[in-house]
């Protein structure tokens, strides 16, 4: 027979293959006899970039070993055993992970054969992505059965539930005996079973039964290879081949009572997250479950990738970088924790005294020892007396939790515990150091009824200490340390301006990356009687203390959008209002009254409106909180979180925020570009800002630099001096006029 011809009479890249015939009826050797154009250009292409094994100079030799060109395969050597000696026709597909090439593969007898040797035609045609290649596949029952693992994986409630109702699914359709889900973790060297389920009354030995399994599970890859996709070892002949290149491996299948392997990896990109096992499996439905698993490992490594990059991202959240102790974020959620269980405890401001000469002398470097020092002994003292909580909170602040103290006398020793672990000098650079420290506390309930309030509290009782400059370091808070003249001065100006109508607005643009105009934040600004300018950081706060925040609010909310409204009627751009609703302000049982009001006097459309609410929303009040932003979101408005990274939410309550957009607060911008930590940190923020469905915009964006960081990973918007001051209503009326132009 002309092979030659045959092949040659192939659009698609073909060769025919010829396959030992063993007296046993196994096969044998598996050699090329001969090859399309098509063909011999991918095997010429591996030749000269070197991934065939051979000289670079080297060419195709009719009847080499296909293992001249190509790496070892036993699903390769599979299907043209099945092809030639069996007479089956074979229809199925291969993934290249290393190059992400899809092929669609026919493999067909040929009708001759000699004594030692039959024959196949080996089609492969190439494919960027799978659609097209999945189309062409009889795959119903495949398609069905990863329906199935699919519809398992989304309704579970977490990763651990997901992977369990998987894998039983998986198993069921492998009729295996058993099915497993490990996770790899190279840079601790360590696994762990993510789920695993067995058949009833198996006697199979578990995974973890097996010392050292790590070394067995990152051997898999090497045998695999960049360019496989699997392990299938499906008859004692596939054993024989694996006891030969992998015999640890193969002793611990032999001693679990393992006969049948099909073995995939876990993929995100370049990264194996783990792999995917079922054992003891039908081997006459192997083609089946082969092309059940390539499809669902994708959609399995997309959801372990995606819990990864949570974990990640709630680790970098939580844990200070310095000194490993847990964060503001962290104490933040434990505090909300405690609240939620209504356990009684104690929140422990800590201030170190006097730490700014230490930088200011010794260099920054010598502060940052001190720091971790200090954090080393104060967290050995909380290990010794569970549950004791010691985190770091910004710079030289720190905030303890006490629990489970019966009185006033044993927790103030708790407290001097902490206190007296800074009696012993600490040596820096050669330098011995005295460091004391100013502690002010609060009790829940008795002292304050919110995580905000309790925190503010004994940060009060720690200011009062350290400005006592008392040799005694310990205060528990009272009412009357937050009431100073500062304070009821500023108050008394804000009761004036609301009085004689002299709080106003200013309006900062906001932009996509593209420089397109997004809208404005409406600002509340404040002039005294005198017509001095009062910052907004000095009289919000004082407004939110004594309860004049919503009348600050609403006045702004009224003004802005009279103008805003207004500005919508001259103009056809797609523009949003922005306003900031405080947590005091929306928590009240009138708010949605006022909102809805807004919008009636306004006439402003209530998708061009977006209210911005802080993340420690969540926790004032949870489920009122959520009923109240749902109805917002019923009426048609959208929903910011504002200052992301700076409240006392979690992940979890993000998770259940259902909010439009996502703003990160403009110190994470600052500290971006100072290292690569930093800037992961934001990037981070953003891709969970997308995995949750959020658009991002970042605050404070005022350095070319820092626009094209934002720009590399991928943030949505920006606000910032970069391209916009807060603007007085009529500058803010000729942007958007000349906005308006330039796009007509």
């Amino acid at each position: 027979m002309d092979f030659q011809k045959l092949a040659d009479a192939f659009i698609s890249p073909a060769c025919i293959v010829s396959v030992e015939k063993k007296k046993d009826g196994s096969c044998g050797d598996i050699r090329f006899v001969a090859v399309n154009r098509k063909y011999l250009d991918m095997i010429e292409k591996r030749i000269q970039d070197g991934s065939a094994g051979t000289e670079p100079d080297a060419s195709f030799v009719s009847g080499a070993l296909y293992t001249s060109y190509f790496p070892e395969n036993r699903s390769f050597e599979d299907v043209c055993c099945r092809a030639a000696v069996r007479k089956q026709e074979v229809h199925t597909y291969a993934h290249l992970h290393n190059v992400e090439i899809w092929f669609n593969i026919y493999v067909m007898p040929v009708a001759y054969e000699d004594e030692a040797h039959a024959y196949c035609l080996y089609t492969a045609t190439p494919s960027n992505t799978a659609a097209s290649v999945l189309d062409a596949i009889d795959a119903t029952r495949s398609s069905d059965d990863v329906l199935k693992t699919c519809i398992k994986l989304h309704r579970a409630n977490n990763l651990k539930d997901a992977m369990e109702g998987v894998i039983s699914e998986i198993r069921r359709i492998c009729s295996a005996e058993c099915c497993t889900v490990l996770l790899i973790n190279h840079e601790e060297a360590q696994y762990s079973i993510l789920a695993t389920d067995f058949r009833e009354n198996s006697t199979m030995k578990r995974v973890t039964q097996f010392p050292n399994f790590y070394e067995i599970a990152s051997s898999w890859m090497g045998m695999i290879g960049e360019e496989g996709d699997c392990i299938i070892i499906q008859n004692k002949e596939d054993m024989d081949y694996y006891s030969r290149i992998n015999n640890p491996w193969y002793l611990t299948l032999m001693e679990a009572g393992v006969v049948s392997v099909v073995l995939f990896p876990l993929r995100q990109g370049n990264e194996v997250l783990g792999f995917i096992w079922a054992t003891n499996f039908d081997t006459n439905q192997t083609r089946r479950i082969k092309e059940t698993l390539e499809l669902t490992t994708f959609f399995i490594s997309s959801h372990i990738a995606r819990y990864k990059a949570m974990q990640r991202l709630k680790h970098m959240s939580y844990t200070d970088a310095l000194t490993g102790l847990p964060n503001r974020f962290a104490c933040t959620d434990y505090i909300a924790d405690r609240i939620a269980k209504n356990n009684t405890f104690t929140a422990v401001s800590i201030d170190l005294n006097h730490f700014k000469s230490i930088n200011d002398t010794l260099g920054l470097d010598a502060g940052n020892q001190v720091l971790i020092e200090v954090a080393s002994r104060w967290k050995a003292i909380a290990a010794a007396h569970r549950p004791d909580y010691i985190t770091r909170i910004n710079g030289d602040e720190f905030m303890l939790v006490l629990c489970d103290y019966p009185s006033e006398e044993a927790l103030q020793n708790a407290v001097a515990k902490y206190a007296d672990a800074l009696s012993e000098h600490l040596t820096i650079d050669g330098c011995d150091l005295y460091v004391t420290a100013s502690f002010g506390y609060a009790e829940y309930p008795t002292d304050a009824g919110t995580a905000d309030a309790l925190i503010t509290h004994a940060n009060a009782a720690m200011n009062a200490i350290k400005k006592a400059h008392s040799s005694d370091h310990i205060l528990r808070y009272t009412p009357g340390l937050l009431r100073n003249e500062h304070m009821l001065e500023i108050e008394n100006k804000i009761r004036e301006a609301l009085e004689n109508d002299t709080i106003y607005y200013n309006l900062q643009p906001q932009y996509d990356m593209d420089h397109k105009l997004r809208g404005f934040e409406a600002l509340a600004r404040m002039k005294d009687q005198n017509g001095s300018f009062i910052s907004p950081g000095e009289f919000i706060p004082v407004a939110e203390k004594v309860g004049l925040i919503d009348q600050v609010d609403i006045t702004v909310f009224r003004k802005a959008a009279a103008f805003f409204s207004s500005l919508l009627q001259k103009t056809d751009l797609d523009l949003t209002l922005s306003l900031n609703a405080s947590v005091r302000h929306l928590m009240k049982n009138d708010f949605l009254d006022e909102i809805r009001e807004l919008l009636r006097v306004s006439g402003i459309p209530a998708d061009k409106l977006e209210i911005e609410i802080t993340e420690s929303i969540m926790i004032e009040s949870v489920d009122k909180a959520l009923q109240c932003i749902d109805e917002l979101r019923n009426m048609g408005l959208k929903i910011a979180i504002d200052d992301f990274g700076t409240g006392y939410s979690s992940l979890s309550y993000l998770n259940r925020f259902p909010a439009d957009l996502l703003k990160i607060d403009k110190s994470f911008i600052d500290k971006m570009n100072t290292g690569e930590s930093s800037r992961q940190y934001v990037a981070a923020i953003i891709s969970m800002g997308h995995i949750m469905g959020f658009d991002v915009i970042s605050e404070g964006v005022e350095e070319p630099e820092q626009l094209e960081t934002l720009r590399e990973i991928g943030c949505d918007f920006i606000q910032g001096f970069i391209w916009g001051r807060p603007l007085m209503p009529d500058a803010a009326e000729a942007l958007v006029m000349e906005a308006s132009a330039s796009d007509s």
